[in-house]
């Protein structure tokens, strides 16, 4: 299975599909994910923490 989490493009919406937890949780499962770059920003979850 492949997964994506895709930055937010509106404005002002800081949320984000997925938590650096979760996508963690996601890969254990033996799911494939893939995090666009800057997608946690605006809810403070930096690219490295993915």
């Amino acid at each position: 299975m492949r997964i994506a989490i895709l930055k937010e493009e509106a404005r002002f919406e800081p949320r984000v599909a997925a938590s650096a937890d979760t996508v963690k949780r996601y890969i254990g499962l033996g799911a494939a994910v893939f995090v666009a770059s800057g997608a946690g920003a605006a809810s403070g979850i930096g690219d490295g923490e993915y």
